[in-house]
């Protein structure tokens, strides 16, 4: 993969240097999920240990429309897109915990890979024998994997599997998450049962879009505080 090289002080990387990065990286087979989590590991630590290039990517966000659409505000996380090359099964963000937390066991539309830059996840692993559907029983999602991913930690999920993440405050995490599988992922509080499911964006309305897209003063605010945390 294309470096920039430099030495001393680390300059802003330029356009050209960006783009020549970003175009290096290789293509994703997310068919084949252990060799998907192969390379996406190398790419996570080939764009999150590098302060420089990764904030040089937030930076040019405000500036393309097709990421900038797509960064939005939900309950428990933001996310940050800074790049989307769908034919080479990537889609790169920064997924950015909110403060509130709560437990709800859901799948995903993608599969992917987090590298947690800063902060813990608290990740539970689920199984269950029923349908996925409105009338899922909460009581019937069996934990078999237990522990915490902390800084540095990457891992690669299926979109199949269900899970729970409870984040520290200010845990944050670079996402590299395949193409959609399905157009709708499943998600059940924990606390009552309650079923809804997260939608793509090509089946969203456009109150919705409106709803959770990212103003630009929260775009600011989490631009300065990765650089307080130093992730950037």
């Amino acid at each position: 993969m294309t470096s920039i090289q430099t030495s001393g002080t680390r300059p802003v990387p330029t356009e050209d240097e960006i783009l020549a990065v970003m175009h290096d990286l290789p293509a994703v087979n997310w068919d084949d999920i252990e060799d998907a989590a192969r390379v996406t590991h190398e790419i996570a630590h080939r764009l999150g240990d590098d302060r420089a290039l990764l904030a040089a990517l937030v930076d040019r966000v405000p500036g393309v429309p097709a990421l900038r659409e797509k960064c939005e505000c939900h309950a428990l996380d933001d996310k940050i897109v800074i790049w989307d090359e769908p034919e080479k099964g990537l889609r790169i963000r920064l997924r950015l915990a909110n403060t509130d937390q709560y437990e709800r066991v859901h799948n995903h539309r993608y599969s992917f890979t987090a590298y947690l830059l800063h902060g813990v996840y608290h990740h539970t692993l689920y199984a269950t024998d029923q349908v996925l559907d409105e009338n899922a029983d909460v009581s019937r999602f069996w934990p078999y994997f237990v522990r915490e991913e902390r800084t540095g930690d990457v891992i690669t999920l299926h979109h199949e599997q269900l899970h729970t993440t409870i984040t520290d405050p200010d845990t944050i995490s670079l996402m590299i998450q395949s193409p959609a599988q399905k157009r709708r992922a499943f998600m059940i509080r924990r606390s009552d049962g309650h079923v809804w499911w997260r939608l793509g964006a090509a089946d969203e309305d456009d109150a919705r879009k409106r709803e959770i897209r990212m103003p630009d003063e929260r775009f600011t605010y989490w631009r300065d505080r990765l650089a307080h945390l130093g992730v950037l």
